[in-house]
């Protein structure tokens, strides 16, 4: 970017007002995160992300795997819609994910709606491979065995919503 265009950034973010992109579950330092994450995958500086750059970019970085998922499925589900994106659609894809990081029985209920297309009212590894490639997630067959194990309290190969919620429970409970 030109030192013009920075500095004209700099204007805009002055001007930027954080509770108009606010959705339920946001606050307005989330917005303000959401926006310099927007700006940093922003190659160009023109206020729309190129949406396979911007993954292509994310990929590039070195962050941790479950940092990076939320934002890399954000910015897929974009790319069904349109080959790019602005900071409204950003944030429309990317809050509902954000607000879901709160662990609690509503929110995750939601989330299992989203994997249990089929409304059998449990999870096998294939339906559980279905869902990482669906969404670009990138585990291994390996890391899906193992999370469905790790969820699996009964043992029956499946993991229902009290054991996919007993996960979450637990890893607040420090277990």
């Amino acid at each position: 970017r030109s030192l013009a265009s920075k500095f004209a950034n700099i204007e805009d973010n002055a001007k930027f007002k954080p509770d108009r992109f606010r959705r339920a579950g946001l606050s307005d330092a989330d917005v303000i995160f959401m926006k310099e994450t927007f700006e940093l995958l922003d190659s160009d500086g023109n206020g729309i992300l190129d949406l396979d750059e911007a993954i292509e970019e994310l990929q590039s970085f070195k962050m941790e795997r479950l940092e990076q998922e939320p934002l890399m499925l954000a910015l897929r589900a974009c790319r069904r819609k349109a080959s790019s994106a602005t900071f409204g659609d950003f944030v429309d894809a990317l809050s509902p994910l954000l607000s879901s990081l709160e662990a609690t029985q509503e929110s995750l209920r939601k989330v299992w709606r989203l994997m249990d297309e089929n409304r059998q009212g449990s999870l096998g590894i294939e339906d559980l491979t279905r869902i990482v490639s669906k969404y670009g997630i990138g585990f291994t067959a390996e890391e899906i065995t193992d999370m469905l194990e790790f969820a699996n309290e009964n043992q029956d190969g499946e993991m229902d919503f009290d054991e996919f919620y007993g996960v979450f429970v637990r890893s607040q409970d420090g277990s």
